[in-house]
């Protein structure tokens, strides 16, 4: 805003809704504040700040309409007014999108038989050869009201440019997209990083960290988004910290993380990491005596100014880590804990006093893994060598996470990718995983926590299934002020899954989040290869499970086979319920029939014949 303010006389700033007095001070440096009820959208917020201009406007040679959709400025806004300056125009924008159809629900909202080209609302500077007009004032008069978002571009953002130009007002954009290859109906959403890069567009879209990800995935490959903010952070100066603060609080975190690319691939051989200044602590649960010499294997691939604590409730454990304390270099120290909660209570209150000490800027927990449940014990063997590997695999790798931590300041978590093989496929399929409860009690366990960031069934949490994890502790602060007692967990045997046990281990996503960090997947460069591999050769297996539909098997992308077999599915539900109707109706007529089975035996075999081929139909 600040860069904005140097190329105007007078900014109004127009908030919807409420605003403590802390930022309406912060806001106030820079312009008049207004608070007002979130009515109309940014339709409303514009009619309010026009009105409160009224008999003033003629002074101004130029006003602008602009939202809080957008973030910037990547360039200064002085090279945009520059160059607009020099058009002869009655008004412009910053960028458009060109003409789209509509289906049946958006046309019931829409001025137009279609979406006709238009500048895009976030940003419109009108000039007084317009805005002095009666035609300003009667589209302004005539506007209805503007229920919600849909409305608010059927009948404002894509009728502007073409109402004005209809009556003959001259208008352009400053980044003209047409030049730009490949042509795009919406080229801030598919081609971001070109328009930035090739256009010097001086905003961003905030929408690009959480969109939906269908459209990219059908006019691109889904690098839009993760190359536009890789741009911007290595060829910007823009804080782009300001965006964690714009979008964290509100928005699903899944889609973040996607539309971020929050996954890292670090190499397990080689690092350039030569000297850290971070305070490390590495916290290992062990419970099985047979796992001690592979854990402090990988204790010793930790830099030697780590901190390492070993919580056990196993005194063979205790003894056998005992006897190797003078091979390592770093202070070593055991914590005699309680079984019950295993390695969620180890740390929780057995390590409690570690993190909230204020000693450690990063800590890595892991522990023993054996999942047995499932029958078969190498599947749970690989589910455990996955954490392991992209977690702590090797002392290069290590190094490289810290050194991850280290360049990015907002990374307050950093989870392996959740496994996908043998019984452990449910991953691919639900986003909560088996039990139902796990979203309501980790929902209920934030609320307790007074954790308030958006989550929902039907958004996936980024958490790191199997419980072995890097954060920073001021990313986990709420969770370590509660006072966790051992009572809190269940006793065993520990049920597999729809614990609090298993609702903390989901919690530490939206924990992070709420504290004003993200979550990042993290592995090595060859576990990468194996992920990528397995996935495409589910995603196969799976299509070539469904092409057996012929319409399906025809549709190309992913949104059409997606519709394509919702409507298959609600074709076998209309059957269900036929043939539930019919069941029905078989059963009242042999109700019948047993009632008067003295004289309808002939009839009753008769009425099932025609009745078992209706159904079979």
């Amino acid at each position: 805003m600040s860069d904005l303010v140097k190329n105007i006389d007078r900014l109004l700033i127009v908030v919807n809704g409420q605003l403590d007095e802390a930022n309406q001070t912060k806001l106030a440096q820079f312009g008049e504040v207004y608070l007002r009820d979130n009515d109309e959208l940014d339709v409303g917020a514009y009619k309010f700040g026009l009105a409160q201009l009224d008999d003033e406007l003629p002074q101004f040679d130029e006003i602008i309409l602009l939202n809080n959709t957008i973030m910037g400025p990547l360039y200064p806004f002085k090279e945009t007014f520059d160059k607009m300056a020099s058009q002869e125009l009655d008004f412009w924008g910053l960028t458009k999108v060109g003409e789209i159809g509509l289906n049946e629900t958006l046309l019931k909202k829409s001025k137009y038989d279609k979406y006709y080209e238009h500048i895009q609302s976030h940003w419109i500077a009108i000039r007084k050869s317009m805005f002095l007009s009666k035609d300003w004032r009667d589209f302004w008069h005539d506007l209805p009201y503007i229920a919600d978002y849909d409305t608010s571009v059927g009948m404002y953002e894509a009728v502007f440019t073409k109402y004005f130009s209809d009556l003959g007002y001259q208008w352009g954009v400053s980044v003209d997209s047409d030049n730009v290859y490949p042509h795009s109906q919406m080229p801030l959403y598919d081609l971001p990083k070109q328009l930035v890069e090739q256009m010097r567009c001086p905003i961003f879209k905030k929408r690009a960290a959480f969109n939906i990800l269908d459209r990219a995935l059908v006019v691109g490959a889904g690098e839009q988004s993760p190359e536009l903010f890789d741009y911007i952070k290595t060829h910007t100066d823009y804080p782009l910290d300001l965006l964690a603060e714009a979008i964290l609080p509100y928005y699903h975190y899944d889609l973040i993380h996607k539309n971020m690319a929050n996954v890292s691939i670090l190499s397990k051989n080689e690092t350039s990491l030569l000297e850290s200044q971070s305070k490390i602590a590495l916290i290992i649960h062990l419970y099985f005596e047979d796992m001690v010499d592979e854990f402090l294997t990988y204790a010793h691939f930790f830099p030697a100014t780590t901190d390492i604590y070993i919580t056990t409730s196993q005194s063979s454990v205790k003894q056998k880590v005992t006897e190797r304390k003078n091979d390592f270099q770093q202070k070593l120290t055991i914590i005699d804990v309680d079984n019950r909660g295993r390695d969620v209570s180890a740390l929780l209150v057995g390590a409690k006093s570690i993190i909230t000490s204020g000693d450690y800027d990063l800590v890595c927990f892991t522990h023993d893994k054996k999942t047995l449940q499932l029958g078969s014990e190498t599947s749970g063997y690989s589910f455990a060598h996955k954490c392991y590997e992209n977690i702590h695999g090797s002392s290069a790798y290590v190094s490289n996470v810290i050194a991850l931590f280290e360049e990015n300041q907002k990374l307050g978590l950093a989870v392996a990718p959740a496994p996908n093989h043998g019984d452990y496929f449910w991953t691919v399929e639900k986003d909560w995983t088996p039990d139902p409860k796990n979203s309501s009690n980790t929902q209920a366990l934030l609320d307790k926590l007074g954790v308030h960031v958006p989550i929902a069934e039907d958004h996936h949490p980024i958490a790191p299934i199997g419980s072995v994890f890097w954060f920073r502790p001021s990313a986990m602060e709420k969770l370590f002020q509660q006072d966790w007692q051992i009572d809190d967990f269940p006793g065993e045997p520990l049920p597999v899954d729809g614990t609090i046990s298993h609702a903390i281990e989901r919690s530490y996503p939206f924990l992070a989040q709420d504290a004003g960090y993200y979550t990042q997947t993290i592995m090595n460069d060859r576990y990468a290869a194996i992920e990528y591999l397995n996935l495409s050769y589910y995603l196969r297996k799976v299509t070539q499970g469904i092409g057996v539909f012929k319409n399906i098997s025809d549709s190309g992308n992913l949104s059409g086979k997606l519709f394509q077999i919702n409507e298959v599915k609600n074709q076998l539900m209309d059957y269900q319920t036929q043939v539930a109707a019919y069941q029905t109706k078989i059963s009242e007529l042999n109700q019948i029939i047993d009632n008067n089975r003295w004289n309808g035996r002939n009839l009753r075999r008769k009425i099932k014949t025609i009745l078992k081929k209706t159904v079979a139909k």
